[in-house]
């Protein structure tokens, strides 16, 4: 149990999304597959590399290439299809997933992003974008009109030419497929009233803006985040945000954009008594960045607040929990004093998230994350039900029990006497402005990592990394930069490491292995906020086994 508790900015996406190739409805292609689709024998792999020019401002002029972050858009939405990083040379591969089925002839946005500096506009973020289409022949793109096994390039000009036709709406994304070719992928052909010499002016000044550190994209400080357009509340601040839905309210917590700093030699970085991959709130001060600590941003979605149930599930009596019923909906909500939605297969549950509401998804691993970092860095101790209706280390921390479920709790209930005004520690923020039960009561599934069957490597967002951990006891956390983000062990041990509170990892090497978080209402010292789970195959379901959706606004 994580007792020494160590998301992302989203993605700026400009301000009018145009109509897509085909028109797409507001639910997410995966779940409505449209009669016209391409036949699925095709892959829906997208590869391909993002190429960032030399940065005027830099020593080096990989810096940004290098394990940037790659995602699959809706167009329509922005809701993230797949995501992945770069590797060393900026080449990608994201994977969608089986369930994912775009239609015939649907566009989407490919967006190719990289923090690199402080909290300023014009000194966070870069981005490349190019628009791909779905075809009878796989993806086509900007820089590849035939669809297939072509070169998906995001560069300089590819993201002048999709930028040129978000923002003219007599442009539709299947004018610009294939116009960037020739050797570096540079040349621009004519499409609908624009030419070759005004899409050059444009190539210069987005190249011109990557080399001075401003994202063509849409820069914005690191401090903001993209909330709900309802949401009147302070981007800078954890709040909660509500939605109802067919009478339903459900709440979840905005989580503010932060950076926090991660400890790959901490004697190096002045840090000589912490474990490898701990997580600080303040640069080190001394070390060199990527050798001795790296820099992460986290935040800019909404998570939660509790754990996901069933919309029917009847809400039990304040101080009692008493008339809790379990629910039979297949539609989720999200209240305190609720049952969990258990015995939920991984499928259904990211079905559950995803037809929510069209900014909905499953939690994903850099998000949870996102939350256990926070934690780390302001030193919050983070309880839970991880003993029957108590926490293994302050058995005064007490839950109210599900009458259906002998020691699972309900929802947000965790309490001490003593704990006065705002203070709860049963959240990542030790508040009740934080989100509830992140360590025990049920394991919650989470969408983006996996274990590559007979190995037990990494997989990321379907992209087997060859990395991977024995399981154990964690004491370490992995500083590999295609993993940091996930927050997945880097090393562990054979008994508990008080460092990280005996949180544990579990590994199986079976087929459709899925990863869980947090442990359950009897793992005792293994739960926590960094407690993982790759050894059970995505259809399982058992009693102890959750879910929760976040909201991204991109």
């Amino acid at each position: 149990m994580q007792k020494r508790s160590l998301s992302r900015a989203a993605l700026a996406l400009g301000a009018t999304l145009l109509a897509a190739c085909q028109a797409m409805g507001p639910g997410r292609p995966d779940l409505v597959p449209g009669a016209g689709q391409a036949a699925q024998a095709l892959t829906t792999v997208v590869r391909g590399k993002g190429v960032f020019p030399a940065r005027a401002i830099a020593a080096t002029a990989t810096d940004v290439t290098a394990y940037a972050t790659a995602t699959l858009l809706e167009s329509a939405t922005g809701r993230a299809i797949a995501t992945g990083l770069t590797n060393a040379q900026g080449a990608f591969t994201l994977a969608p997933g089986a369930a994912f089925s775009p239609a015939l002839d649907a566009c989407y946005d490919l967006q190719v992003t990289k923090r690199v500096g402080g909290a300023v506009t014009g000194n966070n973020q870069l981005s490349l974008l190019t628009v791909l289409k779905w075809t009878s022949g796989g993806w086509a793109s900007i820089t590849n009109a035939a669809g297939g096994a072509g070169s998906i390039v995001v560069n300089p000009t590819t993201t002048a030419v999709a930028l040129i036709d978000r923002e003219d709406p007599a442009t539709a994304y299947a004018d610009v497929i294939g116009k960037v070719s020739g050797a570096n992928l540079d040349g621009v052909s004519v499409f609908t009233t624009h030419t070759v010499p005004e899409i050059a002016a444009r190539v210069a000044a987005v190249t011109a803006q990557l080399q001075q550190d401003v994202d063509p994209v849409g820069d914005r400080p690191a401090s903001s985040g993209v909330m709900a357009p309802d949401d009147p509340g302070d981007a800078t601040l954890h709040h909660d945000y509500q939605v109802t839905k067919a009478g339903v309210t459900s709440t979840f917590v905005w989580i503010p954009v932060f950076t926090a700093y991660q400890l790959i030699d901490p004697a190096g970085s002045g840090y000589p008594a912490l474990p490898i991959g701990t997580w600080v709130k303040n640069p080190p001060g001394s070390g060199t960045v990527e050798v001795h600590w790296a820099r992460e941003t986290f935040g800019g979605f909404y998570v939660a607040k509790y754990e996901a149930s069933h919309a029917d599930a009847a809400q039990g009596a304040a101080g009692t929990g008493a008339g809790a019923t379990v629910g039979t909906s297949s539609t989720l909500k999200v209240q305190v004093r609720c049952v969990p939605w258990g015995s939920v297969k991984w499928d259904d549950a990211a079905t559950a998230c995803l037809a929510y509401d069209v900014h909905a998804h499953l939690m994903r691993d850099d998000e949870w994350t996102a939350l256990a970092v926070w934690s780390m860095v302001n030193g919050v101790t983070v309880y839970g039900n991880n003993d029957n209706l108590k926490d293994l280390d302050d058995a005064a921390v007490t839950f109210l029990g599900d009458p259906n479920q002998a020691n699972r709790a309900l929802s947000g209930t965790g309490a001490k006497a003593g704990w006065t005004g705002n203070t709860n520690l049963t959240t990542h923020t030790g508040t009740t402005a934080g989100v509830y039960d992140l360590n025990g009561n049920v394991w919650e599934w989470t969408e983006t990592v996996a274990a590559a069957p007979t190995t037990g490597n990494f997989v990321i967002n379907g992209v087997d990394t060859g990395l991977k951990t024995s399981a154990g006891y964690l004491s370490a956390l992995s500083t590999d930069p295609r993993l940091r983000r996930y927050g997945l062990p880097g090393a562990t041990t054979g008994s508990p490491d008080a460092a990280w509170g005996g949180d544990n990892y579990w590994l199986a090497t079976v087929a459709k292995i899925k990863m869980y978080r947090g442990g359950s209402w009897y793992n005792g010292g293994q739960s926590g906020v960094w407690a993982s789970d790759i050894d059970e195959p995505r259809n399982t379901s058992k009693a102890q086994l959750g879910f929760r959706p976040v909201l991204s606004f991109r």
